[in-house]
């Protein structure tokens, strides 16, 4: 039988979660003494806006569920119409009256922005060009005849 929170897991819906609800909620359960600089990798999308959807998204969502997860642990004496109206109450206090989440959902809209527009290119980053570079001479082999 899995374990409570990999059901948890299984059944929570996160990745149906817009950018700006899951960015509430990371913002919402974030800590300041975490090993995840959430300051620093809102203002790296800057220059990197294609990290929203090629891993913060994805780092968010777990560290979203994690949290969830402990959260209802600790309000085990709620029901489960009191627990979502507790979140609900929250993440929607968060989202009128946070000024670093209004301030974070600025860049991460910014960066959406970016990847969405036909007319930019997101560069690659400096690791990425290093390995075109350096497998680029393979597109000159020959594949193997059957």
């Amino acid at each position: 039988m899995p374990s409570r929170y990999a059901q948890f897991k299984e059944k929570l819906p996160i990745s149906r979660l817009s950018d700006e609800v899951l960015l509430a909620f990371r913002v919402l359960f974030d800590t300041p003494l975490d090993v995840v600089d959430l300051a620093q990798d809102i203002a790296d999308l800057a220059l990197y806006p294609e990290r929203l959807k090629d891993s913060y998204r994805k780092e968010w969502e777990a560290y979203v569920l994690k949290a969830l997860a402990l959260e209802i642990r600790q309000h085990e004496n709620l029901s489960n119409s009191e627990f979502i109206d507790l979140m609900m109450l929250k993440v929607e206090d968060l989202q009128k009256n946070d000024d670093s989440y209004k301030e974070f959902l600025h860049q991460v809209q910014h960066a959406k922005s970016i990847l969405q527009s036909g007319n930019t290119v997101v560069f690659p980053t400096p690791l990425r060009q290093q390995l075109t570079a350096f497998l680029l001479p393979i597109t000159t082999i020959s594949p193997p005849k059957k």
